[in-house]
């Protein structure tokens, strides 16, 4: 099972960046070309530099977004603008957030854990993963030999009694970083006690670990690892390459937000797109809303209600390009069981991210796997009326809009050693980029 350790972080120093929230970013992977720019433009050391950096026409095999990024690293830690601590510690982090018109709250900690293959079932992927984003992240890696966004992790704590010892840790202290980004607040206290370590350690040994958000990141860790091994014949077992830093938070903690992860489609054959209500009836019962009136947001408030109403049931949204209604579309029941029962194993075949990927992905508009792997062919967004307006505005031929994954289905899918279809779920808030690193190798 998991073994968890403090590390020696890396931050930004304070005497030198007086505003961390300047030179913190999301993770690569939600980080539009656009909000690229905005956070390059946003402060000359923001780790956008470091995780996605840009790319340029004249890039050569030495001179490139990640030699820039490991140019960047070292340059930063040699000027201290960037420095390590002088403890192991953990790093507790809370996040204040409002959802809903409610303020919500999420307790987690960062450390370092002990990599694993995931078919020892210590630490569990719950989606796939595409081979392209994979190697990208490998070559950062390979590259700057640091983690600078934690893989995002969950543990089964449903008494809270980690979570209460997070909170006990840091009961008498003040936040070692305390500020505000984009109305999340986001603090983080450095916890050095040897006894608290060992006692967060010792729970968590007999405890899998379900990874959140960061797939990516851990597989390419896993093949740094290994690529490592090979060169040197064996690794010792605390060899930092055998680590990578996660963020850890409790699947019940109660500030725990998953969002859900909608489907923006380009490249959709013409007739795929003029057929679609009419095939799509061999699958789903499809109801037609107006999309278009006087009102228009009253209709599509109206097409979002009528997704959640059916939370559970197989429902989900389709908006076409050219089309002036929204489409409501709710699985014909046992239909995923007539055609999949002995493809799809039973605890991941009627989940909507199975139903979306396998009736309109694949059945009705006719993606292959390898379309599906192409990350330009589908964008994914959290923000439905983002979705909407894409196809509406004629940037995208088609939408779905999903109702999200529950975190029981995540442990259940993960707990059999299966994995969901690609970006099934968006954890909210994402863990931010920057605010602590872990440097594996030194140049």
């Amino acid at each position: 099972m998991a073994k968890v350790v403090p590390f020696r972080g890396i931050f930004y120093n304070s005497k030198k960046v007086a505003h961390l929230k300047e030179v913190v970013a999301p993770p690569h992977d939600v980080i539009s070309e656009k909000e690229q720019q905005e956070l390059y433009e946003r402060h000359p050391q923001n780790i956008i530099r470091l995780i996605l950096g840009k790319r340029h026409s004249e890039d050569t095999e030495d001179n490139n977004r990640y030699t820039r990024a490991a140019g960047f690293f070292h340059d930063w830690l040699n000027r201290q603008i960037l420095v390590q601590d002088a403890k192991p510690a953990f790093y507790v982090r809370e996040t204040d957030y409002s959802l809903e018109g409610a303020i919500r709250s999420r307790l987690g900690f960062i450390g370092l854990v002990e990599l694993e293959d995931f078919k020892k079932g210590g630490i569990l992927p719950h989606e796939k993963t595409f081979s392209a984003t994979r190697a990208d992240r490998l070559r950062l890696l390979q590259t700057c030999k640091a983690n600078f966004s934690p893989v995002f992790s969950l543990f089964s704590d449903p008494p809270e009694e980690i979570t209460g010892l997070l909170r006990e840790g840091i009961r008498a202290s003040e936040p070692d970083i305390d500020f505000e980004l984009d109305g999340i607040c986001q603090r983080l206290w450095r916890v050095t006690d040897k006894g608290l370590h060992r006692e967060i350690a010792q729970r968590l040994a007999g405890t899998p670990l379900y990874i959140a958000d960061g797939h990516h990141r851990y597989e390419a860790a896993l093949d740094y690892r290994k690529q490592i091994a090979s060169k040197r014949g064996r690794i010792a077992p605390d060899d930092p390459c055998n680590f990578v830093m996660m963020y850890l938070t409790s699947m019940s903690n109660p500030g725990l937000t998953i969002l859900p992860v909608h489907r923006l489609l380009r490249d959709v054959p013409k007739e795929a797109i003029d057929s679609f209500a009419e095939k799509a009836k061999a699958y789903f019962s499809v109801k037609s809303l107006r999309s278009e009136g006087p009102n228009p947001a009253r209709l599509r408030a109206e097409f979002l209600a009528r997704i959640r109403e059916g939370a559970g049931k197989g429902v989900l949204g389709a908006v076409v390009s050219g089309q002036s209604v929204f489409y409501v579309l709710q699985v014909k029941e046992g239909i995923m069981d007539r055609l999949f029962e002995a493809e799809i194993p039973a605890v991941l075949r009627n989940l909507d991210v199975t139903i979306a990927t396998r009736l309109v992905i694949e059945k009705i508009l006719a993606f292959d796997d390898a379309a599906r792997d192409k990350e330009e062919n589908i964008l994914y967004t959290s923000r439905a009326m983002e979705a909407i307006d894409a196809v509406k505005t004629g940037r995208y031929a088609l939408a779905l809009i999903l109702n999200p994954i529950k975190c029981t289905e995540i442990e259940r899918v993960s707990k059999a050693g299966l994995i969901m279809p690609r970006k099934s779920t968006y954890f909210y808030p994402k863990a931010l980029s920057g605010l602590v690193i872990n440097k594996i190798e030194d140049y």
